[in-house]
């Protein structure tokens, strides 16, 4: 299925913008994590500068009096440190280390050197600092000072912020989207009221567009009246020019008929006949001739009310055989195209139905993508081995009826003309019955 161009425009900025904003996203949460870590390590630096601070020498060996941090003497507090001597068997924890019963890994950083990660003791995940000093005050022993605290809180921050992080991008990408679809649906607005303007024209229901389009529409909104004014005049300086030819070759026509009937030499009823014949083919030629199917602009005809008014004209013409016939035709069905066209192919189809059938006619239809009608009688039928001879002209189902052969073929011309179709069947009234899809 081909997508319009406003789905065409919302479905690739629709892409564009959930992609850039998911990148965007992305890079937010990394950097906002990227910030909490390094906010998680600064602050386990200030706690062993706090510690550095008070430390104090006993017996060769560092304690601590006050601790600087109240949450080291609180357990389960989150936040934890020890000091190591290296090469030394002193090792000094807070409280809140030993009430928790939390160990420190074995590390021995470079010298002054602050070495931040993570480890899992006692199943709980912390981050972790270490430094190692030189403590004069001790012998010039080396320190190692280790600080932890728990990833709880941190973690807990990281998620809220990506929480809210993702729920604004979701809300600005949702509100961008529908102003996005708003925006789309005003700049393509000309278009769709072009679009309008052209069915219309189509349908006759107005002689051009109008004039207040955007520049970039202007030439092809001029173009299409142009198209149109000039597929207007065309067709009327043709058939202006047929119609014109059929009355000059009319006039000849008379005037031999005129001249043969003073004559006494001849059999002036077989002239007659045959000027007749001559007369009535070029008319038919001519009105054939400005046959040229769909246009441009067109209206819809009701074929109930065509029909109607061919039925009444051909009963009138075949009184004499005193033939029924059977209208099953909506009264509101139509079909867009010209009415002469309509006129030739439901006059071609009924004047056979008239002239070969016994007593009754019968006339159906049915609208849906296609105007479809059916035309039945009871005549003698067309046999199936000649169904696709007599659509040709010149060919003739009968040689007892008067007709030059070329009804059909003319109505299967013009159908092709609207892209419909001609079949021909066997009626349940026992005769032929032909189908047309306009």
């Amino acid at each position: 299925m081909t997508l319009g161009i406003q789905s065409r425009l919302v479905v690739t900025t629709t892409l564009v913008l959930g992609t850039f904003l998911t990148l965007a996203g992305v890079v937010l949460d990394r950097s906002f994590k990227a910030s909490t870590l390094a906010g998680a390590e600064e602050q386990l630096k200030l706690v062993i500068y706090s510690l550095m601070g008070v430390a104090e020498e006993y017996e060769n060996h560092v304690v601590f009096g006050e601790l600087p941090e109240p949450r080291l003497s609180q357990p389960e507090s989150g936040l934890y440190a020890a000091v190591k001597e290296i090469d030394g068997d002193h090792a000094w924890r807070s409280p809140s280390a030993l009430t928790t019963n939390v160990d420190f890994p074995e590390m021995r950083p470079d010298l002054g050197e602050f070495l931040f990660g993570e480890v899992a003791t006692g199943g709980v995940a912390r981050y972790l600092l270490t430094y190692a000093v030189i403590w004069e005050d001790a012998q010039e022993s080396v320190l190692v000072f280790q600080v932890a605290t728990d990833q709880a809180p941190f973690r807990a921050v990281i998620q809220g912020f990506r929480q809210n992080l993702y729920f604004g991008l979701g809300a600005v990408t949702l509100l961008v989207m529908i102003v996005q679809i708003l925006a789309i649906r005003w700049g393509l607005r000309p278009l769709r009221v072009m679009a309008e303007e052209v069915k219309d024209l189509e349908e006759g229901r107005r002689e051009q567009l109008s004039a207040d389009y955007p520049r970039e529409l202007q030439g092809l909104a001029v173009n299409l009246d142009r198209f149109v004014e000039h597929e207007q005049r065309s067709r009327t300086r043709y058939r202006n020019a047929l119609e014109d030819l059929a009355h000059s070759l009319k006039t000849p026509l008379a005037v031999i008929r005129n001249a043969l009937g003073e004559r006494a030499d001849g059999d002036p009823a077989l002239l007659s006949e045959q000027l007749d014949r001559m007369e009535r083919t070029v008319t038919h030629q001519l009105s054939r001739a400005t046959v040229s199917g769909p246009v441009v602009v067109s209206k819809s005809v009701n074929l109930h009310t065509l029909l109607t008014r061919l039925t009444v004209a051909l009963q009138t013409a075949y009184v004499e055989k005193g033939i029924q016939v059977e209208m099953r035709v909506p009264e509101d069905l139509q079909a867009r195209g010209d009415e002469g066209d309509f006129m030739e192919i439901l006059g071609n189809v009924l004047e056979n139905a008239f002239k070969y059938t016994h007593k009754r006619v019968r006339l159906s239809g049915c609208a849906g993508e296609r105007a479809t009608i059916r035309v039945e009688d009871d005549g003698p039928g067309i046999g199936p081995e000649i169904r696709d001879q007599v659509l040709n002209r010149g060919t003739r189902a009968d040689q007892v009826q008067p007709g030059q052969g070329i009804g059909l073929a003319v109505v299967a011309e013009l159908v092709t003309l609207y892209n419909g179709s001609l079949n021909l069947d066997t009626s349940e009234l026992g005769g032929a019955a032909i189908e047309l899809m306009l």
